[in-house]
C-alpha cells in the first residue's frame, strides 16, 4: 500500500517543470539559427551547381555539334541562360550591352525562322538542347550574383551582363560567377580555359578580401 501511495503521489514540481521549459528553450534558440544557416547553405550551393550543371552542358554541346555557345549572364535580374555564340552575335555585336530578356527574344525569334526555312541548323538546335536552348534561369531570390569576371571585365567591376564561350576543341574562356547567400557566404563556379570544364567551392573571408570582392548586402 505504501508504494502504491508513492506512485500516486510522485511527480514534477513547478520548479522542475521550469527548469525543463528553460532548457528546451535554450536548445531551440541555439538550433533555429544553425538551421536557417544551413538551409541558406544548401540553397546556395544548389544553385551553384545548377549554373555548373548549365555549363558542363554547354561544354558537351560545342564539342558534339562542333559549335560555339556561349552562357549568358544578368546580374542585375539574377539569370542566365545557353545561347549559340552566334545568335548573342547578332544580338549585340559581341559586346555585353543585351539583357537576357532580349537575347531570349531574339533567340527564338531565329530558331523560328530557320524551322520556317526548314535549315539543319535550327534542327539540330532543337534536337539537343529540348527547352534548355535561350530559356532564362532564375537565381533564387534570396542569393545574388555579386561578380562575374571574364576576358571583358573591368577594374570598375561587373554591370549589367556577360557571358563565357565554349568551343569545339573542349576548350572555353576564362570564367568566374560569384553567388552570395543572405548571410554573406559565397560560392564561386569557375570554368578553365584548356579544359573548359566548370567547378564549384566556397570561398573564405580571406579569400573574398583577396579578390576585392564587395559583399551585398541582402534586400
Amino acid at each position: 500500500m505504501n508504494s502504491l501511495k508513492k506512485c500516486f503521489h510522485s511527480g514534477f514540481t513547478l520548479i522542475e517543470v521550469t527548469i525543463v521549459l528553460f532548457i528546451m528553450l535554450l536548445m531551440t534558440s541555439a538550433t533555429i539559427p544553425w538551421m536557417k544557416t544551413f538551409a541558406e547553405a544548401t540553397k546556395l550551393r544548389s544553385a551553384a551547381r545548377g549554373v555548373r550543371d548549365l555549363l558542363e552542358f554547354a561544354r558537351a554541346s560545342a564539342i558534339t555539334e562542333r559549335t560555339e555557345y556561349a552562357v549568358l549572364f544578368d546580374i542585375d535580374n539574377g539569370q542566365y541562360l545557353l545561347t549559340p555564340k552566334s545568335v548573342l552575335d547578332e544580338a549585340n555585336d559581341g559586346t555585353t550591352g543585351s539583357s537576357i530578356t532580349q537575347i531570349s527574344q531574339s533567340l527564338a525569334t531565329s530558331l523560328n525562322e530557320d524551322l520556317e526555312n526548314n535549315t539543319s541548323e535550327s534542327e539540330g538546335y532543337a534536337s539537343r538542347t529540348g527547352g534548355i536552348l535561350g530559356v532564362p534561369n532564375q537565381i533564387p531570390e534570396t542569393l545574388q550574383i555579386v561578380e562575374l569576371m571574364s576576358p571583358r571585365s573591368t577594374s570598375s567591376g561587373s554591370v549589367g551582363t556577360d557571358y563565357v564561350v565554349f568551343y569545339p576543341d573542349s576548350t572555353a574562356e576564362d570564367f568566374e560567377v560569384y553567388l552570395q547567400g543572405a548571410s554573406g557566404k559565397i560560392f564561386v563556379i569557375n570554368v578553365t580555359e584548356s579544359t573548359g570544364r566548370a567547378g564549384v567551392r566556397q570561398i573564405n573571408d580571406t579569400e573574398v578580401e583577396q579578390l576585392g570582392l564587395t559583399i551585398k548586402q541582402s534586400q
